[in-house]
């Protein structure tokens, strides 16, 4: 045995030794911290204890300050008034119970004279005569001349029946006779909310002791408590006298209460002979140390046992190493000898002479190699080595001649003429008096292999990062598989928009007839390795394609000579399905460990280059929807800005028409023409409604409607509408299907629709208006952006008509794109449909093919309120003719407008004063005064606008009515698109009848009568 080597025997006895050591360590280190978790647990009590007794302290001098405070008020307020017998018991009972107020800590003031009998109390009026003359606190003063403020021990209130102490000042000024008491009596239950609010444990406890040792407060209440003596306990003995405030541990049988101990803090008032004092009970702050000392305990005794186990366990085990020691020993060198032997033979090991002859190589090197040792032994290694590397073996010889050993990389070329690359690490050494040279070669074909496929994937990766295309990648990723996986083919499918399909991607290996018949492929359990794998998101191996079930019937694997097929699903990871990564073989096979690595890294690098590629695609999608929002913004400017101007055109164009045809007699041909001028101006109205409406700038009238009713309402409309050789075929949800929405904006997004669908069919054909409730997911939220995933009431419009193809869906909503004939479109219809769903906050889709016709889906968000009731009727109202009592103003800016209205209010008997700007109509105000009713005023002014002008006449003239007329409000009186209630608005353009109606139900004259 060597001399540094030690026995079995003295290993066991420093085992011992060890364990011992151990053991003793554990438990010293659980006493220490037993005993210094206990030390913790004591110092955070009592600075808790602190905290408690320096709050009740601060809390209790503040109501004794409080009530001192009162006290003194009301004595000073007596003093003034000459003294108790002089003043009003009923006043002075009003100013004890004021001063009382809502005090919680002042149960009530009391006045006791100087014979004892209660005077006066806040409580009771008049006052029960009670007598305290023999309460200790009166004797105290009756007996002790000169004394001034007082806290009395707890006594039972004869008043109201419950503990209570006093806070007293005397009636009479210091030298004088005593004249009686001002009493606070102060309510012990106060304190007990105190108590409630502290977290001092089940037997913690506050009190408030007098400085003689007589307490104030003792929470929990203790039967006879108030009349215990505390004055010759630990704190009024020792503790008071040394410090006014203070913490302190007492021991069992020291407390004249109980006998547990406990760990006491305390303050002295600043101002009044009392102390605070907080006690918390040891066994209860001890209680969670105690358990956990239990639980320390039995672990520690556990890992001490278990220790001790397994040094028995170490000692046998020791003890059968002794008994077999010796006949190792034996052995031991020629073990050595062989170790080593095995541990080189992975490598080729070989000795050569200096001229790199070789002279002796294990078995390792003919197995790389392919040769037998007949073949080589004796010859130069430039018979084995590449032409390319042989031209430097005489220079690395040179190498090592000079400097006796180097690692290079060089190659063997194997018997078949494979070049097989190794790592050699080369040594010159001496045996038998020459030198030789000790090669050990290293096959290091699978790091290459490595290096290789590290490089194409980084240039795969170069190649996503400078922005190649989808194509190209998954070319790359294919032909980057199929070179390092002979005998491979590869494929990459997609899944197309609606998820249902995989289309082709990239299969450059495979025949084209073979793609065109995988394209299309459904994704269904059992269609093919690759519709089952994107169904299930899992691995699908089929080694034998001929026979299995998912290949029945698909005939074109087997004229393409496929036999085997491994397919694996691409998912994002959010758990998208993103495609699958095909493996082909033109035999039988089952996929080795190297082919599942190449095919989970091509996977990866497919999820990253599809992901990408949507990333980009998403991108741009959101840019164009920008850009036509920002379009249609600016239309919807252009509406605005136009609106106000023309509406006040047409305003005149369509008031004079109508009085002219008014005045006509019947029959007379003007008549007709006159009424031409209005329809003409009719559809003016209507053409800037839908700009307004394109624009989402028209005023809606929002409330619950049922989208149920209003298909089946208006399909009698469009089906008068709707030439005769076109059904309409309405399907509806079963119940409602209840949106808050503009009935009419409703409507006239059905219209819209059905007209366009009716120039789409050529003769016969169908159209489909349906409802229904929809729940929208986040995946269908990814494919339309601007969409939120949530529950959605769909308005579904489908036709059967020509269709549109990708040009036209590009530009479909664009206002005034339009394929139809010129004079047979505006180009603002779908426009329309698009700003009426966008103002509704809705969201519309499109699907159309050339030849297969056409489907609106239109989402608006469900309401939760309940459905509006319906609307009545209105009755026809009669314009009544005034009497010339009647004065209105009229502002407007627009001078046709302006002598038009004149016209109308001056011929049905109106007063009218006329302004023609803001300023010019407050001083018509100021100079006819009340004479004025109602104002008819424009929105849109300069100087100011009509409501603004409102709010400034209001000042000079209040309870004046007002009517606002606008060709575009501007969104003055508009919330979210949406009128403001008790409004009176009247919108440009406007007939005389429907103005003067206007203008009565302004000034609250309207009047009914049938027709």
């Amino acid at each position: 045995m060597p001399v540094n080597e030690i026995s079995i025997a003295q290993l066991k006895t420093r085992v011992r030794i060890v364990v011992g050591l151990l053991l003793v360590a554990v438990i010293g280190i659980s006493l220490w911290d037993v005993v210094a978790e206990r030390r913790n647990i004591i110092t955070v009590a009592e600075h808790q204890a602190e905290g408690y007794a320096r709050t009740l302290a601060e809390h209790s001098e503040s109501a004794f300050s409080e009530s001192d405070r009162v006290l003194r008020g009301v004595l000073h307020s007596i003093g003034i008034q000459g003294g108790i017998q002089k003043i009003d018991r009923r006043v002075l009972f009003d100013e004890l119970q004021r001063q009382v107020g809502d005090s919680p800590h002042m149960g009530s003031l009391f006045i006791v004279d100087n014979r004892g009998s209660m005077f006066i109390n806040s409580i009771q009026f008049p006052s029960k005569p009670i007598d305290v003359a023999d309460r200790d606190y009166f004797r105290y003063y009756l007996n002790t001349p000169g004394a001034d403020l007082s806290v009395s021990r707890p006594v039972m209130s004869r008043l109201v029946k419950r503990w209570r102490f006093n806070l007293m000042r005397p009636l009479n000024r210091p030298g004088e006779q005593f004249s009686g008491l001002l009493t606070v009596a102060f309510e012990a239950e106060y304190f007990k909310r105190f108590f409630s609010a502290a977290s001092l444990g089940p037997h913690g406890r506050i009190a408030l002791l007098r400085t003689d040792g007589y307490p104030l407060v003792f929470e929990p209440y203790v039967e006879k408590v108030y009349e215990t003596d505390f004055s010759s306990t630990v704190l009024f003995r020792e503790k008071l006298p040394a410090s006014p405030t203070g913490t302190f541990h007492t021991t069992q049988n020291h407390n004249p209460i109980d006998t547990a101990a406990r760990i006491v803090s305390y303050q002295r008032l600043s101002r009044f002979p009392v102390v605070a004092v907080v006690s918390l009970d040891k066994d209860d702050v001890l209680a969670p140390w105690a358990r956990k000392m239990v639980l320390h305990s039995g672990m520690t005794l556990g890992l001490c046992l278990a220790v001790v186990l397994l040094m028995q366990l170490l000692i046998r085990h020791l003890d059968r190493l002794q008994a077999t020691q010796y006949m190792l020993s034996e052995q031991e060198e020629q073990v050595r000898i062989k170790a080593a032997q095995i541990d080189a033979a992975n490598d080729a090991i070989l000795l050569l002479e200096t001229d790199g002859r070789l002279v002796q190589s294990n078995d390792a090197f003919y197995k790389l190699t392919g040769y037998e040792p007949a073949d080589l032994l004796g010859k130069r290694l430039h018979d084995v080595e590449p032409p390319e590397y042989a031209a430097g073996i005489d220079s690395n010889f040179q190498f090592l001649r000079e400097y006796g050993e180097m690692t290079f990389e060089s190659a063997y070329l194997g018997k078949d003429g494979t070049v097989l690359p190794v790592e050699i690490h080369a040594q010159v050494m001496e045996s038998g008096g020459r030198k030789l040279v000790l090669s050990i070669a290293r096959d290091i074909t699978e790091r290459k292999r490595s290096e290789r496929r590290e490089q194409t994937r980084l240039r795969i990766l170069e190649e996503m990062a400078t922005g190649a295309n989808l194509d190209q990648l998954l070319r790359y990723i294919v032909q980057y598989v199929e070179q390092e996986c002979e005998g491979m083919l590869c494929s990459v499918l997609l899944p197309d928009e609606d998820g249902l399909h995989l289309r082709h991607g990239s299969a450059p290996s495979l025949p084209d007839f073979y793609n065109q018949a995988v394209d299309g492929l459904r994704i269904a359990e059992g269609v093919g390795s690759c519709g089952t794998a994107a169904y299930r998101r899992q691995r699908v191996v089929v080694e034998e394609i001929e026979g299995h079930p998912f290949w029945r019937g698909f005939k074109a694997a087997g004229e393409a000579g496929l036999r085997a097929c491994w397919s694996e699903p691409v998912i994002s990871a959010e758990g998208e399905l993103l495609g699958t990564f095909a493996t082909y073989h033109r035999e039988p096979h089952s996929p080795d460990r190297f082919e599942v690595e190449m095919i989970e890294s091509a996977v990866h690098l497919t999820g990253i280059a599809i992901g990408r590629f949507r990333s980009e695609e998403h991108s741009k999608q959101l840019e164009g929807q920008l850009h036509h929002v920002q379009r249609i913004e600016a239309v919807g400017q252009l509406a605005g800005g136009i609106a106000h101007d023309f509406n006040n055109l047409l305003t005149p164009i369509i008031v004079y028409a109508d009085m002219i045809q008014r005045k006509l007699p019947g029959g007379d041909p003007l008549s007709a023409k006159a009424q031409g001028i209005m329809n003409a101006a009719y559809k003016a109205r209507d053409l800037t409604r839908q700009l307004l409406s394109f624009g989402r700038k028209q005023l809606l009238t929002i409330k619950p409607v049922d989208l149920n009713e209003i298909v089946t309402t208006f399909q009698d409309i469009l089906r008068r509408t709707i030439r005769e050789s076109i059904i309409i075929d309405v399907r509806l949800a079963p119940g409602g299907v209840v949106v808050l929405a503009d009935r009419g904006q409703m409507e006239q997004i059905l219209l819209n629709l059905a007209v366009n669908a009716q120039d789409a069919i050529k003769g016969t054909g169908r159209i489909i208006m349906e409802t229904g409730i929809v729940a929208l997911d986040n995946e269908y939220a990814r494919l339309h952006p601007g969409l939120q995933p949530g529950p959605y009431a769909l308005l579904g419009f489908s036709d059967d008509g020509c269709g549109m193809n990708d040009e036209t869906l590009l530009h479909m909503f664009e206002p005034f794109f339009t394929t139809k004939q010129v004079g047979h479109g505006t180009g603002l219809g779908l426009a329309t449909v698009y700003g009426i769903v966008k103002q509704h906050e809705g969201y519309v889709t499109v699907m159309s093919h050339v030849g297969e016709g056409t489907t609106f889906n239109i989402y608006l968000p469900l309401s939760k309120q309940d459905l509006a009731i319906g609307e009545t009727v209105a009755p026809r109202v009669e314009i009544r003719a005034m009497s010339g009592d009647t004065t209105i103003l009229v502002v407007e800016d627009n001078e046709m407008v302006r002598t038009m209205m004149v016209e109308l209010l001056e011929s049905s008997g109106y007063l009218v004063l006329v302004a023609g700007r803001p300023s010019v109509a407050e001083k018509l105000v100021k100079e006819h005064g009340n004479r004025i009713e109602l104002m008819v005023t424009d929105v849109i002014m300069p100087e100011m606008n009509g409501q603004d002008l409102y709010e400034e006449l209001l000042k000079l003239l209040p309870g004046l009515k007002v009517l606002y007329i606008s060709g575009y409000t501007n969104e003055l009186f508009v919330h979210d698109g949406t009128l403001e209630e008790e409004i009176n608005f009247l919108q440009k353009p406007f007939t005389a009848e429907r103005f003067l109606i206007r203008v009565q139900e302004a000034l609250g004259r309207l009047g009914s009568a049938s027709l």
